[in-house]
This record gives structure tokens, C-alpha cells and sequence, in this order.
């Protein structure tokens, strides 16, 4: 059953609807792809703005906030006693364990040491070479250190956990948490979480549901796991999640990201906490002026993108907070507020929409050098009235086409992937011609086709910024007229 919030307008709650355009606007002029924002003070929605096609009811891929709701699963079962924090995580997976015997380091970790990224090794296990089981990685790949000392970002200590969760509970990791928590607050019923090789949920990164879902979950961590007067959550567990019980401090880079790390919950500057996924996918809590803001985006492949989502929120709307309300807006400005957040769409690629060479590369087939990306021909179709492109290029898996558009967004299903792409284009100098393709999918990301010419010759740059997929999108190579 969908539950929403309260609504406010943004000077109901304090804030200036001026500040809310402008956080966005600020992203918009940095470049930074938003799929979507939500603001919400003392319980009432001053904000929600989705950028189209995305809209309220849209699944987005949330990665690595998926952690936050494995630790909240594991504070659940603690509090049925199937587990103790200070348990050892070998003892639950014997099946999983190596038959030469298991390294003392990885027989001392315990759940806390999980669920504090303070395991035994340096990095996500399952992404080591040739690993098909992805929970028996942890316990076999080598630890590099003792647990319960350094913090090491590891994302196969939380698919652990989801795997400790499934096997404790005897459903998959999303149907526990429904049972125990998530119907009770109305959280999509079309979510799901994607799945690894085994058919175990990716509790690492796998979960796709909507902003509104994570602004209801972080409004129940916010208020200890309460929800209309009824404790769904172990507050004493919900509590210490939100704090501070490891230091990134010397590991991590970001700002935002040296505050501290709770139980798969991160710590930010002016004492909030967040629920974090690669990206920009955020759900913020500030308390000391009950302030939320959810983010859906894709920053991937842009260094400090996803600071600049907090900077912007920091700079534009929490540092001008001084009270609980302001005078109220006059109709045409809150008019203007709600066309504004009515009208936001996806990011377009920015540069020219004509270039001198266009009728001379027009239709034309290039065949391509041997390649790493064993692209054989490649030729671009552009219609000069609308704009509207085609990208037609042989791989090797065959003949494939993406459409795109002069100045604005086309969308399609990519080939071989079936995830649903955006795809614009520009001149970025009268040589060049770029097509940035927006994966907004189960799968985020971006790949980019940049065509450089010269004369006969073309030489082709693909790049592509996505976590697994696409890996025969990266390359530079060179072709000529047919």
C-alpha cells in the first residue's frame, strides 16, 4: 500500500524555494547527471523533483545503500537471538569453508567486524579472478590483516551478511525484510534485489527501488526504528548503526567520507548519517535541523561527483537554515517553484549541433583497423531537419544500431545488454562528434562514443563507466572510407 508523507511548501518548513532551484541548478550547471531529489523537513516533503524520463514510481539501482538494509536485516535477527554481533562468521558457512582448513585471521572475524568494514581483507573477494561463489570467496580468497583493526571498503562482507540473512531466516534477504519491516511502511512492491551467479541476493549492491522507498527508510532510522508510533526496528541497534564504530579516516578520500562509519551506515560532516551508493545515490539525515534529502544520479566516472551532491546541499539549503518557518511565497513564486521541479529531465550532452563536416561523414562506412574491442565497421547517419541520429556499427556479435539525438535524448534498449539507454550527442569540435549513452537500467552508467575525423580516416574512442558490463565499449582505434 503506497504511504506518503505530508507536503509542505518549502517556507511552511524554513526553507526558501529559491535555495531548492538553486541546489539543483547548481548540480545542472556542473554537469552532474541528477535522476532525482527529494527534500523533507520536521516530517512534511517540501521537495520532489524527478528528472524525466525517471518519475516517482521509477526502480533505480540504489548499489551500495543495499549494506544499510543487510545491517539493518542482521540487527533484526540479532534481536530474535539468531545471532550475536560478536559471533564468528565461520561458524555459520562450514559448507563454504576451504578443505585444506581455514586462515586464522578469517576464523577470528566476527559479524561486528562486517558490519564495521573491519574485516581481514583489502578489498571485494568475489571480484578476484575466477570466482564463480561469491559468498565462498570471503572464506578463501587470502586475508591481508587481522580483522577488527583497519577499515577496508568490502563489499563481499556485506553479500556475506545477506547471505547470513537468507540462510538464518530461511527466505531471500528482500522477503525478510518485508516481512519484518518493509510492507508495515508501504515500500514498493516491485522492488527487487538483483541476484549473484548462486542465486543469492547482492546484498552488496544489488537493490533496485525508488527515492521515496529510501526517504521512508532513513525517516525510520532517524526515528529508531519507529513508524507511526510502532517500533519496527531494535532501537538499541539502530542507534549504534547510525554511529560512528569505525574510522575511514586515511582510507577514504572524499570529505564526506572521512566522518566515520557505523554499521553499514556512513557518518557525515554536522553530525548526519546517510545510507550511500556509488553514484550518488544518498539518503541524508541532519538532526540538529531535521533536515532529508534523498539523491538518485549517476556520478560515475566523475571524480568528486558525488561531494559536489553535498556540497551543493550544504551550501544551498542547510547553511541557510535559520528557523522553522519563513513569511509565505507569493502564488506566482511558488508556481514558479513547482514548474521548476515539474520540468527537470535527463542530462543532455552539451556542444554544438552542426559542424562543417557533417555532409562529408554523413552515411558513410568506415572499416576499421584490427581492435581491441573487435569493432570491424562503423558508420553515422544524421538527419540535418531533426537531429535524430543513428549510430549503426558491426562487433562481434553482429550488426548493431543506437539511435541518438542532435542536442537532446533518444531511447532505445541497448543491443546484447537489453537495458533501456538515453543517448545524446554533440559536435564538441567540428572533427569531433560525441554520443554519451546514459545506461538507466537495473544497471547505471555511461558509455562514449567519440568519432575524431580526419580526412578518409576516423579514429573512434569508446570508454565505458559501468561497474561489470560493457567491457568490449573500451578502446581506441582507427578506421577508413569504404
Amino acid at each position: 500500500m503506497l504511504q506518503l508523507f505530508p507536503t509542505a511548501t518549502p517556507e511552511e518548513v524554513g526553507i526558501d524555494s529559491q535555495w531548492l532551484m538553486n541546489f539543483c541548478k547548481r548540480l545542472e550547471e556542473q554537469q552532474l547527471p541528477l535522476h532525482s531529489a527529494l527534500i523533507m523537513r520536521h516530517g512534511k516533503v517540501c521537495m520532489e523533483t524527478y528528472y524525466k524520463p525517471y518519475t516517482r514510481d521509477t526502480l533505480h539501482r540504489m548499489f551500495s545503500v543495499t549494506k544499510s538494509f543487510v545491517s539493518l536485516g542482521i540487527g533484526l535477527l540479532e534481536a530474535e537471538g539468531k545471532l550475536s554481533l560478536d559471533d564468528k562468521i565461520v561458524d555459520f558457512f562450514p559448507e563454504k569453508l576451504p578443505k585444506p582448513g581455514v586462515h586464522p585471521y578469517i576464523a577470528m572475524m566476527t559479524i561486528r567486524d562486517m558490519l564495521t568494514m573491519r574485516t581481514c581483507h583489502d578489498k571485494t573477494t568475489y571480484k578476484a579472478p575466477g570466482v564463480t561463489d561469491w559468498v565462498a570467496s570471503f572464506f578463501t580468497v587470502p586475508p591481508t590483516h587481522v580483522p577488527g583493526t583497519n577499515f577496508s571498503y568490502d563489499t563481499s562482507s556485506t553479500h556475506t551478511l545477506g547471505a547470513l540473512i537468507e540462510k538464518l531466516s530461511g527466505m531471500d534477504l528482500l522477503s525478510y525484510l518485508r516481512f519484518k519491516f518493509l510492507d508495515e511502511i508501504g515500500f514498493s512492491a516491485n522492488a527487487y534485489i538483483l541476484k549473484d551467479p548462486n542465486g543469492v541476493s547482492m546484498g552488496g549492491s544489488g537493490l533496485c527501488a525508488t527515492p521515496y522507498d529510501l526517504l521512508k527508510v532513513i525517516y525510520l532510522i532517524a526515528n529508531d526504528g519507529v513508524w507511526q508510533g510502532k517500533q519496527l526496528l531494535p532501537s538499541g541497534y539502530v542507534r549504534a548503526a547510525k554511529s560512528m564504530q569505525s574510522d575511514p579516516y586515511g582510507r577514504q578520500s572524499s570529505l564526506e567520507e572521512l566522518q566515520g562509519y557505523g554499521y553499514q551506515i556512513w557518518m557525515t560532516r554536522h553530525n548526519g548519517y546517510v545510507l550511500f551508493g556509488m553514484g550518488g545515490q544518498l539518503a541524508l539525515y541532519v538532526p540538529d535541523k531535521d533536515i532529508f534529502m534523498v539523491t538518485t544520479a549517476d556520478a560515475q566516472g566523475r571524480q568528486g561527483g558525488v561531494q559536489l551532491i553535498y556540497e551543493a546541499f550544504w551550501h544551498e539549503i542547510y547553511d541557510k537554515i535559520a528557523t522553522d518557518s519563513l513569511p509565505a511565497a507569493t502564488p506566482e513564486y511558488t508556481a514558479a517553484f513547482l514548474e521548476y521541479c515539474n520540468t527537470r529531465t535527463l542530462f543532455v550532452l552539451p556542444g554544438s549541433l552542426t559542424s562543417p563536416v557533417l555532409a562529408d561523414i554523413n552515411g558513410i562506412t568506415y572499416q576499421m583497423d584490427e581492435n581491441i574491442c573487435q569493432m570491424k565497421t562503423m558508420k553515422v547517419d544524421i538527419a540535418t531537419e531533426t537531429g535524430l541520429g543513428t549510430l549503426t556499427y558491426e562487433n562481434a556479435s553482429g550488426v548493431h544500431t543506437l539511435s541518438f539525438g542532435l542536442g537532446y535524448n533518444t531511447f532505445a534498449q541497448f543491443p546484447d545488454y537489453d537495458l533501456k539507454y538515453a543517448a545524446s550527442a554533440a559536435f564538441r569540435m567540428e572533427n569531433t562528434l560525441l554520443v554519451k549513452i546514459q545506461i538507466i537500467d537495473s544497471a547505471i552508467g555511461n558509455l562514449f562514443f567519440s568519432l575524431n575525423f580526419k580526412g578518409d580516416y576516423v579514429t573512434v574512442m569508446l570508454r565505458k563507466i559501468e561497474e561489470s558490463l560493457f567491457g568490449e565499449y573500451n578502446g581506441v582505434f582507427s578506421g577508413r572510407k569504404i
